[in-house]
């Protein structure tokens, strides 16, 4: 029915939507390559119609499936595709009268199709408009069964809600607040090399170039933006990075001091590394490490860029040992290899990518890295481990295993990122531990 060249950009949503799940890819890795023919406005329509579809799939299927009764698999992928994304604009963005909406979705099946394939889009979307697509109302379908309506109304896969659940109470939180803090999207994130008055001049002026900016909560590096900033607001700033603020603190936690020897172990594609470099300074000197040599090229490529000279790259296998470090690094931060769903704000596609098998595959491979990376800091020295994830196995578990065979350590700080839905991060794990003996 379309394809990725098509001008409507509603048409190239739809298209890129299928890719998504037909094929894993991931969201932002479409868009680099899909957005260039477009200006600015319409770049970030597709981008808003593409992450909010994916990321509410469940909750526009359910309503969907009310209509067509019958399984969606049996209805074209395109005109399915192409249905979501309307409905999506329809229940989530409210740009458009719904009545305007429905139109110019028939007429998009219609030039892409026949008159028998705008009428079938008309029909849908107007038969759930009719049953009056309300919270309400979904809620009623379900009856007793709450656990599935809130699946379903924040459009998680069974098995993940079975770990979030899990997850929110082992802190103490209901459900559907851990729910709200999954599902609600993020802007970007800087992160400056200055002090606070040079925070503060950015943000003010980001402000007056139309974005909306506010300093970080957390790191005293940090601005979060609510509005998508383009790079072009950013012109003219030599020391801006994008970086979440969670990976933010997983640097800050390593306590860095000028001079400072530091090894970052799993460093591509870089953020953590840079910054570790400004806060150890000329006098220090960051090592980082990885096992993707084409990853690692381009951590040079931006160490370059910025005219860091106290960086030193190494192209190494994380789960082996290398005798050259043993006892030789003030801090090492390891930012482990993991199932990445503490990003599923930013990334929502993860939520159809991930499956249940991935949180303990994940954290028997951080486990062997971690095992080496015990072996790197000086007596005294500070070993910081981070995932961006919340799953038991992979945080919590990881340590309590760590902590058992390695009496050498000591765990002095351990904590998720994110308790609140106004906070502005990734979900990451963090924990700091000082090596005593």
């Amino acid at each position: 029915m379309s394809n990725k060249k098509t001008k409507d950009p509603r048409l190239v949503a739809s298209s890129l939507i299928q890719d998504v799940l037909d094929q894993s890819f991931f969201v932002n890795e479409l868009l680099n390559d899909s957005l260039s023919a477009f200006d600015f406005p319409k770049r970030r329509f597709i981008t808003e119609l593409v992450y909010g579809t994916v990321r509410h799939l469940s909750h526009l299927d359910f309503w969907i499936l009310k209509v067509f009764r019958k399984p969606l698999k049996r209805m074209d992928k395109e005109l399915l595709s192409l249905i979501r994304v309307s409905l999506y604009q329809i229940l989530f963005m409210s740009n458009r009268e719904a009545a305007t909406i429905v139109f110019e979705a028939a007429e998009l099946a219609k030039r892409c199709g026949n008159e028998k394939t705008a009428g079938f889009v008309n029909f849908i979307l107007r038969e759930i408009l009719r049953s009056n697509p309300t919270r309400e109302n979904m809620e009623a379908d379900f009856g007793e069964r709450h656990d599935e309506f809130l699946q379903t109304y924040y459009s998680v896969p069974q098995w993940l809600y079975d770990r979030i659940k899990a997850q929110a109470e082992t802190v103490g939180q209901d459900v559907e607040e851990y729910l709200q803090i999954v599902n609600k999207p993020l802007g970007i994130t800087l992160r400056i090399e200055g002090d606070e008055n040079l925070r503060q001049q950015i943000i003010e002026k980001l402000v007056s170039k139309g974005a909306t900016a506010e300093a970080a909560k957390l790191s005293p590096y940090g601005i979060c933006t609510n509005k998508a900033v383009n790079f072009s607001m950013l012109k003219g700033f030599d020391n801006i990075y994008i970086q979440d603020e969670s990976s933010q603190l997983s640097v800050l936690e390593m306590d860095i001091k000028k001079g400072d020897k530091i090894l970052d172990i799993c460093a591509a594609p870089g953020g953590k590394t840079l910054f570790a470099s400004y806060l150890t300074g000329d006098e220090g000197f960051v090592t980082a490490a990885d096992v993707n040599g084409n990853r690692l090229n381009m951590l040079a490529d931006v160490v370059l860029e910025h005219g860091k000279k106290n960086i030193g790259m190494k192209l190494h296998d994380a789960t082996k040992d290398n005798p050259e470090w043993h006892n030789a690094f003030d801090r090492v931060l390891l930012d482990a290899p993991c199932s990445a769903l503490g990003t599923v704000r930013r990334h929502p596609e993860t939520k159809w990518i991930k499956n249940n098998n991935d949180p303990a595959k994940m954290a028997s491979i951080s486990g062997k890295i971690l095992e080496q990376a015990a072996k790197y800091p000086k007596k005294d020295g500070i070993l910081v481990f981070s995932v961006c994830t919340f799953t038991k196995e992979e945080t919590l578990e990881q340590i309590k295993r760590f902590s058992a065979h390695h009496p050498e350590f000591t765990v002095e700080k351990s904590y998720f990122t994110v308790k609140e839905p106004d906070d502005n991060r990734d979900i990451f794990f963090i924990c700091r531990m000082r090596k005593i003996k």
